[in-house]
């Protein structure tokens, strides 16, 4: 349910008004036991998380069983164990489900111009400067071309 759902349901509860009552009088019971239907953010990790969280699922894990496992990969221990928040946005994911983070995109342009564009099946540095520049992750960059990660520039807007 979402908020304007809600809004509906508190309408539809409402005694009225009248000569002594200006405002709507509502059963807080009901409100509440509205608003505890409410739809809450669900909370947002990185891809290589979301993967744990599934591949786990698969194994049939517990979330105890989640925070213990000793096959667990280094990046998602230091994801996780690295704050306090992120142990909580795990458990908040495990339970409540989750959204994966949009990954940063990001243009290469060599210092001499060339944009690293995207061709059949490939990724090349263009000889003409006019082409315009392919939107890469970090990871697709640093895959073919490690050595170009230094002239990358993040896309924003």
């Amino acid at each position: 349910m979402n908020i304007e759902e809600a809004k509906e349901k508190i309408k539809e509860i409402s005694y009225g008004t009248g000569i002594f009552l200006t405002n709507y009088e509502v059963n807080s019971k009901k409100v509440l036991e509205i608003l505890d239907q409410l739809d809450k953010p669900k909370p947002e990790v990185p891809q290589c998380v979301a993967d744990w969280i599934e591949e786990c699922e698969e194994e049939g894990l517990t979330l105890k069983d989640l925070f213990s496992n000793s096959d667990m990969p280094a990046k998602i221990f230091d994801w996780i164990f690295g704050s306090d928040e992120n142990c909580r946005l795990m458990a908040e994911a495990w339970i409540n489900g989750y959204t994966v983070e949009k990954e940063k995109l990001y243009t290469v342009d060599l210092p001499n111009g060339q944009p690293l564009v995207r061709g059949i099946n490939t990724l090349y540095f263009s000889q003409n400067l006019a082409t315009e520049n392919v939107k890469l992750t970090e990871s697709e960059i640093r895959k073919d071309f490690e050595w170009a990660w230094q002239f990358a520039e993040e896309v924003t807007g």
